[in-house]
């Protein structure tokens, strides 16, 4: 079990990349929270996560506002005039550079606040870079999980299981939506976060800019995989597959049968337990003027649709499916 542990930690970790380029400043930033505390809190979330995420993307936002509601009827007003569902844990608009998100106090998963922001700052940026072109979910997801650090022991979990099964997705579907089963999101989740992880070491920090601005001039996914790393899909996924197959199959090694999942899982609500219990007590020491009440989970629903814009579940839990985006409003509705 400890080498289990260890060995699964060290895959869950992002691959190794080269050292980042100087880093641009952040935009301009205007934080709306109910105390001095908690807009601190929300401005070095910014300070920390913009500069890496203008690096990877190429682009910057003209502004950023950051808007934390006071309480659950704060919320619900105010994503109502987004004309967005009052379930959701937060939600980007990048045509007013907004980010609208609960108090941390209504959320119950571990750094879950540091997370979402970073989340949906991701989708400022990419907005900002690719200027409403068409773009794989893969690449927004998995860099808006790369970004926010969602990666841990739950995805590697993912990805073990779907190396050892055989079960991986191809790239080509997971450009438009996930798969609609739990277990299956679950993979092309952890896949999108590996695959940006990998593209970063192979292809050094600047490789998703270069795929972003190839795709911002109306290129194919193909032609600007080609372009920024002298590979297309194809080859991209043979080195994937392989690099993916060389990290994880060492669990046929140590366990056999349907043991590995019971420890996997294991060492995976280990981690969450911890997490939580780290993070319990800086929660509860930020005086954020939120409600005690109608804690929201924010756990990524299943699936996401043909272009998701927003994220958390309903308070009771079970997950609804995200409404796709209407043609012709890309970037004018809340992103996941």
């Amino acid at each position: 079990m400890p080498l289990l542990a260890l060995l699964l930690c060290l895959a869950a970790a992002p691959l190794w990349a080269a050292p980042a380029p100087p880093l641009p400043p952040p935009p301009p930033l205007t934080v709306q929270a109910a105390t001095p505390q908690l807009e601190a809190h929300v401005r070095a979330i910014v300070q920390e996560t913009a500069p890496s995420l203008a690096a990877w993307v190429g682009a910057i936002p003209p502004r950023i506002q950051v808007v934390v509601a006071v309480s659950e009827e704060d919320f619900k007003e105010r994503v109502a005039q987004l004309d967005g569902p009052r379930w959701a844990a937060g939600l980007a608009v990048p045509s007013q550079g907004l980010i609208l998100l609960r108090s941390p106090r209504q959320l119950i998963e571990p750094e879950q606040f540091r997370q979402l922001l970073a989340h949906e700052l991701t989708h400022l940026y990419l907005s900002a870079a690719l200027r409403n072109r068409e773009h794989p979910l893969w690449l927004e997801e998995g860099l808006a999980m790369y970004a926010s650090g969602e990666g841990g022991w739950e995805r590697a979990a993912a990805m073990a299981k779907g190396v050892l099964q055989g079960r991986l997705l191809p790239l080509a579907e997971l450009e438009h939506a996930f798969p609609g089963d739990q277990d299956g999101a679950a993979l092309a989740y952890a896949q999108s976060y590996y695959l940006v992880s990998f593209l970063l070491n192979q292809h050094g920090q600047d490789v998703l800019a270069k795929i972003i601005a190839e795709l911002a001039r109306g290129k194919p996914l193909t032609a600007a995989l080609r372009e920024a790393t002298g590979q297309g899909l194809y080859a991209l996924e043979r080195d994937f597959k392989e690099e993916m197959t060389s990290r994880f199959s060492w669990l046929t090694v140590i366990t056999a049968g349907g043991t590995v999942w019971v420890l996997i899982s294991l060492v995976a609500a280990v981690g969450l337990v911890l997490r939580r219990r780290a993070h319990k007590a800086r929660m509860s020491a930020m005086a954020d003027g939120g409600e005690h009440g109608g804690v929201q989970d924010m756990r990524r629903r299943w699936p996401p649709g043909p272009r998701p814009r927003l994220r958390g579940i309903e308070p009771g839990g079970q997950g609804r499916r995200e409404e796709p985006e209407r043609a012709g409003q890309e970037g004018d509705q809340g992103k996941v």
